[in-house]
Order: structure tokens, then sequence, then C-alpha cells
């Protein structure tokens, strides 16, 4: 009983094992390529034009920045205003000036000279 292992498929001996490629021939290479490429370029389409793209991203991002700017120019104007407000509120001298200037009051014995604009 001398029997010698084989690396064959012993237990099956009619199954024939294939040796070649899955797919042969260059030609289905060159059309999956082909397809992968369609692929590839449609994927690239999309990011770039899509609703939720790159360019629809750059414009928000650019609408975000100039949000930012102008909240940051009326939050500088804001405590500008508020000084003012605090200004007038405590200090008499703002409040002459503010009287003098808005009603075009004078102090008793000044004279006030307004000069108008030429007539064209």
């Amino acid at each position: 009983m001398n029997r010698k292992h084989s690396t064959k498929n012993a237990a099956h001996p009619g199954n024939k094992r294939r040796t070649g490629p899955l797919l042969p021939g260059p030609r289905v290479l060159q059309i999956l390529c082909g397809i992968l490429v369609v692929l590839n370029l449609w994927l690239l389409y999309s990011l770039i034009s899509s609703p939720n793209g790159i360019l629809h991203y750059r414009r928000h991002r650019q609408q975000v920045q100039d949000l930012e700017m102008k909240t940051k120019n009326l939050m500088t104007e804001n405590q500008k205003l508020f000084k003012q407000i605090e200004a007038f509120k405590n200090d008499p001298a703002v409040q002459e000036r503010v009287v003098r200037q808005q009603l075009g009051w004078a102090r008793q014995g000044e004279l006030i000279i307004e000069f108008l604009p030429p007539e064209k």
C-alpha cells in the first residue's frame, strides 16, 4: 500500500481547474478602463457642479466672510454709539455741545452767525 500523495485533487478526479485569466483578452481590460474613466469623469463633474459641490461651497464661504465683516463693522459702530450715549448721559459739556449744534442755542451774550450756501 504504497501510495504517493499527489498535489492534484484526488477526491474529484473529474474536477478541472482553469489556469487562464477570468476575463480573457486585452479588449475586456480596455472596456473596463473606459468604464472607470467615464465613471471618474462623471464623479468629477458631480463634485464641481452639483448643488453641494465645490462652486456652491466657495459661494457660501464668501457669503460667510462678507457677513463676518459686516458683523465686525456693526459691532464697532455699536461700541462707538454706546460710548456717545454714555458721554451724553454723564458729561454736561457734551450735553451742551449737542444742544448748541442740534438746536442752534447760544449762551447769553453770544451771537450766532449762520453761513448760507450760495444761490445758483
